[in-house]
């Protein structure tokens, strides 16, 4: 499943204008964080969705420092996976998450600054650490352990 919030035109009108882009994810994201705060969690998805998408596109042009340019992907990636997990798509949170831990391990390959690259990787262990917390279910108590009745002359030693 692939999830797309910018139309292509609109895509390539970001790509092509960086500066804009970066007002774009600006308003976007508050747009989304505003409804989020009232609970309108599918309409906030939309507006998060354009701003993570944005964001990947101020990320990849460079049209920012790239230190900034991770928190916005990161911030606004953080707004949509809360947005789909209030929506009721959890199975899409792990996956855009999955992406992303893609993308910045894209990026860490790139010639950066190592410090910029450790702090990238510390981003990618906590998004993992999201996923295993919210795919393990807590278990309230043991199950009783089932009692079965056996004949010793059934027993077969190998």
């Amino acid at each position: 499943m692939k999830l797309n919030f910018l139309c292509a035109n609109h895509r390539e009108w970001l790509q092509g204008r960086p500066d804009q882009a970066l007002h774009w994810c600006v308003n976007s994201y508050d747009t989304g964080r505003s409804l989020s705060e009232r609970d309108h969690w599918d309409e906030a998805l939309v507006h998060m969705g354009c701003a993570f998408e944005t964001a990947e596109i101020v990320l990849t042009t460079r049209a920012i420092a790239l230190m900034t340019g991770l928190e916005w992907f990161l911030q606004t990636l953080e707004g949509l996976t809360q947005a789909l997990e209030k929506s009721g798509r959890a199975d899409a949170a792990t996956e855009i998450r999955q992406a992303a831990i893609c993308r910045l391990r894209n990026e860490a390959m790139l010639k950066i600054p190592p410090e910029v690259e450790a702090r990238i990787y510390m981003h990618i262990t906590r998004l993992h650490s999201q996923d295993r917390q919210r795919t393990v279910t807590p278990r309230t108590s043991r199950p009783a352990p089932i009692r079965v009745e056996v004949n010793l002359e059934e027993i077969v030693y190998h």
